[in-house]
């Protein structure tokens, strides 16, 4: 008989009037991992807040290591034996990772500690592993990857009952998630639980030995392998399908943005073209190429060798006249490129600065943009606070002052991430009302995600290396992504040669 390590029976959760989880029930077993797939997000944070900490809830029960920790009629506040694996870190950043995974825990007394013996410690888990993980580096410069194998080795070391995964796909490239996967399920062999969280089920299906679609703070369908098909999870999720047809890019042949055997210390000869009007996901497997790529198109960094031609002008010859054809939307850039003490109609004008530097002073431009927007937008242009309008509709202000601007090229980080069922459908719609007003996009991405519903051409990074292009009558041929099983064959696949060495291949570690 298995041991439960969680069950959350009939849970009711209410913060401010706001039903939070509603009659959320959900058990997890020793040596499982459990699989939640979030349609939408809400609930999800206050889930994870219970499952660490036992919080008063107004309806339920919560049984942690098959005894009773939380129910209606008394919570104890106590923190359980569980630990979270997030893009945020969980270290203390200033220490050493020797000292985070052994030091700083519960039941650590001793006054002398030698540094000798901590890295002769962490050497005993780092070689049976296969991860080289430097004891004596400060936390705080650790890659996604290695900072994520030092939190679970302190979880592990900690005696954490249930570890729980926040979206990891979102920050770990496709080389390290898969080597992450290998670790997950060598702890789960040894009787260590998970709970992997995240948004796409075809994930899931590869992974999770059961998995749970939550809706609204509540579990809508429990998953067992038997059940894993898209066919079952399309009943309680949005379908995608009719998103699929972008618009039809430009003339294939301008070579709009070209990279010449481009040098920086993560980029090794890069030698590629971005076309006019054309989708363009750049996925960087081990998380290397991004930083120095948006650092090289801000003018933040320059190549120390090779070129970047934008229009068949020298990027950096002629960075300060070309710089204003290059637009970014960053990570999350509803918290990073918004201004919360100005308008709706101000920050959607803001990028137009220098092209009407008597912007701000003209009332009859300003109205000509409103007339033009708010049949797009709504009536939230109107908004003189932006602090108290959805995430749907800052989004919207993110993209359509890049609508407005008309750059040649804007690059999106991760336009993914993070973002719940609902609104990643609603940034399919905002790409490609981009794409419609012919401007060339490029999505830098350490994870597919939805990318492929968008793109016309995959390029794979690995080691700084490009390493292999997909155009997307190919994609289908990829041997994971998600909505992988939402990329219908061409009429041409018969003519296709298949990939005798996928890029990656969950199945090789999931059977």
């Amino acid at each position: 008989m298995k041991n439960e390590i969680m069950r959350m029976d009939r849970v009711t959760l209410i913060e401010d009037e706001v039903t939070l989880l509603d009659d959320f029930n959900l058990h997890i077993f020793q040596g499982e991992i459990m699989g939640l797939v979030c349609i939408n997000s809400d609930g999800q944070d206050a889930l994870v807040n219970l499952i660490c900490q036992n919080i008063p809830i107004h309806y339920g029960y919560i049984y942690f290591d098959e005894k009773l920790v939380n129910s209606y009629r008394h919570s104890s506040m106590e923190p359980n034996r569980v630990s979270v694996i997030e893009e945020k870190s969980h270290m203390a950043e200033a220490l050493s990772v020797a000292d985070n995974i052994f030091v700083l825990r519960r039941g650590f007394k001793k006054y002398l500690i030698s540094p000798r013996i901590l890295r002769a410690q962490l050497s005993l888990f780092t070689q049976e592993l296969d991860v080289a993980i430097d004891a004596d580096e400060a936390a705080g410069k650790l890659t996604h990857f290695q900072r994520c194998v030092a939190e679970l080795l302190k979880a592990v070391i900690n005696g954490v009952k249930l570890v729980v995964l926040r979206d990891i796909s979102n920050f770990l490239g496709p080389a390290d998630l898969n080597h992450f996967l290998k670790l997950l399920r060598h702890y789960s062999k040894e009787g260590l639980s998970f709970l992997y969280i995240c948004n796409h089920h075809e994930e899931t299906f590869r992974i999770c030995d059961r998995v749970a679609l939550m809706e609204n703070g509540r579990v809508r369908k429990l998953l067992f392998k038997e059940d894993f098909r898209d066919e079952i999870v399309l009943h309680y999720a949005l379908d995608f399908r009719h998103s699929l047809a972008p618009p039809a890019g430009s003339d294939p042949r301008t070579g709009m943005l070209k990279f010449r055997r481009l040098f920086t210390d993560h980029i090794h000869d890069m030698n590629c073209t971005i076309e006019e009007g054309e989708c363009a996901v750049l996925l960087d497997s081990n998380s290397l190429v991004l930083n120095d790529l948006a650092a090289l198109m801000t003018g933040d960094l320059f190549p120390q060798a090779g070129k970047i031609l934008l229009s068949a002008r020298d990027w950096r010859s002629n960075h300060k006249r070309l710089k204003h054809a290059v637009s970014f939307v960053r990570e999350n850039p509803i918290e990073s490129m918004l201004f919360s003490e100005m308008s709706y109609l101000d920050n959607l004008c803001f990028s137009l600065d220098w092209r009407f530097p008597t912007l701000w002073m003209s009332r009859r431009i300003k109205r000509s943009i409103l007339r033009e927007y708010e049949p797009l937008i709504g009536k939230d242009i109107h908004a003189q606070d932006i602090t108290h309008l959805s995430p749907y509709s800052l989004y919207n202000l993110v993209y359509y002052r890049i609508h407005l601007y008309h750059p040649k090229v804007v690059f999106l980080m991760q336009p993914f991430a993070g973002a719940d069922m609902y609104l990643r459908r609603h940034l399919i719609h905002l790409i490609n009302q981009l794409r419609e007003r012919k401007i060339t996009v490029v999505i830098l991405a350490v994870s597919l995600s939805d990318s492929l519903l968008v793109a016309d051409r995959l390029l794979m990074f690995e080691d700084g290396h490009l390493r292999k292009e997909y155009l997307r009558d190919e994609f289908h041929l990829l041997s994971y992504a998600p909505c992988r099983s939402l990329l219908p064959p061409s009429e041409k696949q018969a003519d296709l040669k298949p990939l005798s060495e996928p890029f990656f291949d969950m199945q090789a570690f999931y059977p």
